[in-house]
């Protein structure tokens, strides 16, 4: 049972919102409050642009105008360092903060099981938790099944997606809520693409959907930190959702796993416009500068959201369903690849470390020649995570992800 609702937050408190989404539950305080948040970064997010690898010898020579200036440089956009190999975005600065902190992890060189580098099948393999098609539930939705008796008791909805439509990730037999606000579209870009490309050679139906997918993408590429464009996929929205998120985990009665999809990652196309004065302070004129920096207010606004007591118990695991190509392409921007970096973070979280098992950048050392090559499974760290904060048996493991017994489980990564 999937339970839908559009409202807005202002005018709710965080028990009266949730009651407003359940109103025939009546749900008792858990026996544990360890919170759960998976933000997925649809489209492809540049690992080596959110955490380049500045410390390669020819990272700057394969990144071109990509690269910015190294930590210390003295440039506008100066990286910032998290050790002598990686380091972070420079509009990652909250994120930065985190990382120092110790509530951040950062795992590079990563995917999943999947190698063909198409959007729709890659983030359906992650969403499944398998690359078997046959699996019609979410990897969220089975571990919801499974969860221990004390992490469910008296909860008849532990789960919340938040955005215009429910993941994959978390349809199934468990029941899980959802929420978007009014400002969000009806269908995703991602549901437009998937409906233009079944309807490509419709004669009617076709351009219709073609012009709407042309509409939506422009939309959403105007959500940058002016507010000039709302909607799901843009900076603005994410602020949103992670505002919501604070407020749904905040409540005492509200559910313990939250999801958050923030879409338009793909870069094929000037990735790093920072030439032109913009609206954000006068330093940004690209669309994936914005993203970044409303990745990096989302995670702060969800961090000052949550009473310090929930962000104690909170860890939140953030991937993309591949990388980008190593090298710039010729329209200033990096076509679909592979191995890509993900992150974990929250009060909960072991963090201030990097975990790469890190391959290099030399030609020898990329897949197929142009891929950062992947040697961490994001299955490892799902599972790590589950295993650790929500107590999720090794045996049910192998239920949420489907044939990835050869993939173990990340160790230490919530604090004991």
């Amino acid at each position: 049972m999937i339970i839908t609702r559009r409202t807005g937050l202002k005018s709710l408190g965080a028990a009266a919102l949730w009651t407003s989404l359940t109103p025939n539950f009546a749900l008792a305080n858990a026996q544990t409050d360890r919170r759960f948040l998976f933000i997925f970064l649809r489209g492809g997010m540049d690992g080596l642009s959110a955490v380049p690898a500045y410390g390669e010898p020819n990272f700057k020579a394969l990144r071109g105008e990509l690269a910015d200036g190294n930590p210390g440089e003295g440039t506008r956009f100066d990286m910032l360092k998290l050790d002598g190999l990686f380091a972070l975005n420079p509009d990652l600065k909250a994120m930065h903060g985190l990382f120092h902190s110790g509530e951040l992890t950062v795992v590079h060189a990563a995917c999943h099981g999947y190698r063909d580098r198409s959007h729709f099948d890659a983030q359906d393999a992650f969403d499944r938790g398998t690359i078997d098609k046959a699996v019609k539930t979410g990897w969220l939705n089975r571990t919801l099944v499974s969860l221990p008796t004390e992490w469910k008791t008296g909860r008849d909805n532990c789960a919340m997606g938040l955005g215009p439509t429910l993941p994959l990730s978390l349809r199934g037999d468990a029941q899980v809520g959802s929420w978007s606000p009014p400002s969000a579209p009806n269908a995703s870009p991602d549901t437009l693409e998937r409906l233009a490309a079944l309807y490509k050679r419709d004669g009617k139906l076709g351009p219709v959907l073609e012009k709407g997918l042309s509409a939506s993408a422009m939309g959403n590429a105007m959500g940058d930190m002016g507010m000039e464009g709302k909607g799901f996929g843009s900076a603005v929205a994410f602020i949103e959702y992670a505002h919501a998120a604070a407020t749904f985990l905040n409540s005492k009665d509200g559910p313990r796993l939250v999801t958050i999809d923030y879409g338009n990652w793909d870069s094929h196309s000037d990735q790093n416009g920072r030439s032109v004065p913009g609206p954000n302070n006068g330093n940004y004129a690209g669309r994936f500068p914005e993203f970044y920096l409303g990745l990096d207010r989302g995670i702060a606004a969800l961090k000052g959201g949550l009473e310090p007591e929930v962000w104690a118990k909170t860890a939140i695991v953030m991937v993309t369903e591949f990388g980008r190509t190593v090298r710039i392409n010729g329209t200033r921007g990096t076509d679909h690849g592979t191995g890509g970096a993900a992150f974990l973070l929250g009060g909960a979280v072991k963090g201030g470390r990097v975990l790469a098992d890190w391959p290099g950048l030399k030609d020898g050392d990329l897949l197929d020649g142009r891929d950062l090559k992947p040697t961490t499974d994001l299955r490892a760290l799902a599972k790590g995570v589950l295993r650790e904060h929500l107590a999720v048996a090794d045996a049910t493991l192998e239920v949420v992800f489907p044939g990835s017994e050869a993939v173990k489980p990340l160790e230490g990564l919530i604090k004991t």
